[in-house]
C-alpha cells in the first residue's frame, strides 16, 4: 500500500472514530430562539454567545421535574447536555431552571464507586473533580428506564440533576448512559 492510500485510510477511520464517539458537554445559558422547522435552538451563554445546538431525536426537556420531548421556549434559562459533532452540536438533555428545578444543574462524568452501607455515591466529574453525593431520594435510571442504583457500574458515564442551594450540592438524578 502506497502512502496515500494510508494517509487516506488513516483520516477515515480518525473521522469516522469521532463521528461515533463526539464528546459529550454541557453548557448554560438562555434560549434566544427555537426553530421547530430546522429542529434547532439558539442558546446565548453568560459571555453573550450565542451556540446553536440541533434538537436531538431522542432529546428530553425537563420543566420543573416533568419531562417532555418538546417545551423549549425563548427566554428559558437551562442547562444542556450535548454531543459535540464534527458539524453540529445535537442537544441529547434540557434542563429548564424554573420551579423545582430552578437551583439545579446539570453535570457529566463517571461513577467511581457506591457504597451501599453509607448510601454514598462517589463521582468523577468532566472537570476531574471528585464529589460524593448521598443517594437520598434520588431517582436512578439506566438508559432513560428506571433502575435500582444496584445495576450500577464503576466506569459507567453518567449525567446527574443536582440542585445547589447556599453551596450545598444534593442528588436529585443518577441517569446512566450504557450501551451493551
Amino acid at each position: 500500500m502506497n502512502i496515500v492510500k494510508w494517509l487516506g485510510a488513516a483520516l477515515a477511520i480518525m473521522l469516522s472514530g469521532n463521528v461515533v464517539s463526539a464528546a459529550e458537554a454541557i453548557s448554560a445559558g438562555t434560549i434566544k430562539s427555537v426553530n421547530s422547522e430546522n429542529k434547532t435552538f439558539v442558546l446565548t451563554d453568560s459571555a453573550n454567545k450565542d451556540s446553536t445546538f440541533a434538537i436531538g431525536e431522542k432529546m428530553v426537556v425537563n420543566r420543573s421535574g416533568k419531562e417532555s420531548k418538546s417545551d423549549l421556549k425563548v427566554g428559558d434559562v437551562i442547562n444542556v447536555s450535548y454531543a459535540k459533532g464534527i458539524l453540529h452540536w445535537t442537544a441529547d438533555y434540557v434542563l429548564v431552571q424554573e420551579g423545582a428545578t430552578q437551583k439545579s444543574e446539570l453535570i457529566r462524568g463517571t461513577i467511581k464507586s457506591y457504597d451501599a452501607a453509607t448510601k454514598e455515591l462517589s463521582f468523577c466529574n468532566e472537570a476531574k473533580k471528585d464529589t460524593t453525593y448521598g443517594m437520598g431520594s434520588a431517582t436512578v435510571r439506566l438508559n432513560m428506564a428506571d433502575m435500582k442504583i444496584d445495576n450500577v457500574k464503576i466506569g459507567d458515564h453518567a449525567l446527574l440533576i443536582v440542585n445547589v442551594v447556599d453551596g450545598a450540592s444534593t442528588l436529585k438524578c443518577l441517569m446512566v448512559d450504557r450501551t451493551e
